[in-house]
């Protein structure tokens, strides 16, 4: 009860301003109060939450340094969803296009051609004896050899094929002579002055010299073993006479010529092309000037085998003959009646062997014509024979 009084009075005889400072204080005490309070417990929590974030990741990276590399997944690059447009180089920056130049050209230009198709994997070359089958077999189906009975055997067939052989040789041979006859009266008719000579009398007459030097080793090889006729037309063409040589025989002797002009021509252009260069202000190039005529010799399809002086004259002798038919080439209209076959063996002896199989008579026509048009072109200083070797040098130098 005094305790109650006790306060009471000394409630009562407080002034109301004390009363309110009491008060406040208390107030502000206990804020403080309250506010360290909450200061130590949130210095707990974060030393509690500081701890545990601390352990997590310490289990984390102990757990991800423990895994093989090829688990760890690696980070992602950015990915461009929409890239820009791509900058175009402007006319400046890029390389600009070498213009054609026009060049005045002196000479006709070379008509355009079909080069063979050259086969990536060799051919298998056959056996001497299979080749002379095959001859034989093509004679025999184009009429030129009687074919062996049906019911004859191995024996009877040999001995029928190789009588057939030596028939269709000694036929051969009785041509030679009658074509004695006919060059004798072609040279006596222009004596006489008759009809003038004809580009197929004249290649007649020059093919009938060149069978009548072969007829003596022909004949011994004949009357000693006329089988070995096939093997020396495999081996040695050169010594068959024309009326001597099967049908195959002779399409083969003719596509190894080319072959080998084909080397000579791939093989030498170095030379052509210096030879081109040499006697390129002058239009010609001297016989005695030149330093590997073997190589014009194989391009033309001579022999190129000798010493220097004899490969010269072959030269010269080949291409006299090939003026002279050039002359007659322009006076029938530039081959205009020749057939598909002579047209290839005319060119041939001009060393352009640069037709194909597909070249037709039109075309290969327009490549005689270049040939006879350009070495109509006479320079200052230059005959018949020192031009068509200028017209060789620029053939060989793919010129």
């Amino acid at each position: 009860m005094l305790r109650f009084t006790g306060k009471n009075v000394a409630v009562n005889s407080i002034q109301p301003r004390q009363l309110h400072l009491v008060l406040s204080g208390q107030r502000l005490a206990s804020g403080r109060l309250q506010l360290y309070h909450n200061t130590r417990v949130g210095r707990k929590v974060s030393a509690r939450f500081a701890s545990t974030s601390t352990s997590s990741s310490n289990d984390k990276s102990s757990h991800t340094s423990n895994l093989p590399p090829s688990a760890v997944s690696p980070r992602k690059h950015r990915v461009e969803l929409k890239p820009g447009p791509l900058k175009r180089p402007s006319p400046s920056s890029a390389t600009p296009r070498p213009q054609p130049t026009s060049l005045k050209q002196a000479h006709p230009s070379f008509p355009a051609f079909r080069p063979s198709p050259v086969s990536s994997t060799p051919d298998s070359v056959p056996s001497a004896i299979e080749l002379a089958k095959q001859d034989i077999a093509d004679a025999t189906a184009q009429g030129v050899l009687r074919p062996p009975p049906h019911d004859a055997g191995t024996i009877k067939r040999f001995t029928h094929q190789a009588f057939e052989l030596l028939k269709f040789y000694f036929r051969g041979l009785k041509a030679i002579n009658t074509h004695r006859k006919q060059a004798a009266a072609i040279r006596s008719r222009i004596a006489t002055g008759g009809a003038a000579l004809s580009r197929a009398e004249s290649r007649f007459i020059r093919t009938f010299q060149q069978d009548a030097l072969k007829l003596i080793p022909f004949v011994i090889v004949v009357v000693v073993m006329e089988e070995l006729i096939p093997f020396i037309a495999l081996y040695v063409p050169r010594m068959l006479p024309s009326t001597c040589v099967l049908p195959g025989q002779r399409d083969r002797i003719s596509g190894k010529a080319r072959n080998n002009q084909q080397l000579a021509l791939s093989g030498n252009w170095q030379v052509f092309d210096l030879l081109r260069k040499e006697s390129e202000n002058s239009g010609f190039i001297p016989t005695l000037n030149l330093k590997n005529p073997g190589a014009l010799c194989g391009l033309i399809g001579i022999p190129a085998w000798g010493p220097l002086q004899l490969l010269r004259w072959r030269l010269n002798h080949h291409l006299q003959n090939i003026a002279s038919d050039d002359k007659m080439l322009k006076q029938e209209a530039y081959g205009r009646d020749l057939t598909l076959p002579e047209l290839r063996e005319a060119l041939q002896e001009r060393g352009m062997p640069m037709f194909s199989a597909t070249n037709s008579a039109d075309e290969l026509r327009a490549q005689l014509k270049w040939w006879i048009d350009m070495t109509e072109i006479m320079p200052e200083g230059a005959d018949a024979v020192s031009r068509r070797l200028f017209v060789l040098g620029v053939i060989g130098s793919h010129k």
